[in-house]
């Protein structure tokens, strides 16, 4: 099972998604401005983050040993620098753009992550846990940027 600071710190990562797509949607100029462009920069780093979680596991010494499991041995190297890539697009797009190409990004993350992650986390009730958890957060952040990306193209 996961770790309660774990799932505490991982919910806590939406209240800048949900805070931020309201501001885009109710605040009044300059808010509506600054929360448009810190909602597309904090989305776009937490892109790279759950790339980059595929990094982490195979962080350590075991890293330099063959496995002959290609998701292993390239595959997850590969995939954990897509979602920085594909966000990085992302930033240079109109906001509504942007939160559209994120959120697909969020969400192509997690349907990697449910295929992969069983090669990368041997504990089936520990990735069971944590594929619940990112379920939610991936729903809940994707929402956000769909919705504020819909608030904006009125404006």
């Amino acid at each position: 099972m996961l770790a309660p600071i774990t799932k505490k710190l991982s919910y806590a990562g939406l209240i800048p998604f949900v805070l931020l797509s309201c501001l885009v949607q109710f605040a009044e100029p300059p808010w509506d401005f600054w929360a448009a462009n810190s909602l597309l920069l904090y989305s776009a780093s937490i892109a790279s983050f759950v790339g980059a979680l595929h990094w982490g596991l195979l962080l350590g010494p075991q890293s330099n040993q063959t496995s002959h499991n290609f998701w292993r041995d390239k595959g997850a190297w590969l995939w954990g620098v897509t979602p920085s890539l594909l966000a990085w697009v992302g930033l240079h797009l109109s906001f509504s753009s942007g939160y559209f190409v994120i959120a697909g990004t969020l969400l192509l993350a997690l349907l990697v992550d449910r295929k992969q992650f069983h090669h990368l986390i041997a504990d089936e009730a520990y990735l069971e846990d944590f594929l619940k958890m990112r379920t939610i957060l991936t729903l809940v952040a994707a929402a956000s940027l769909v919705w504020a990306g819909l608030a904006i193209q009125q404006f």
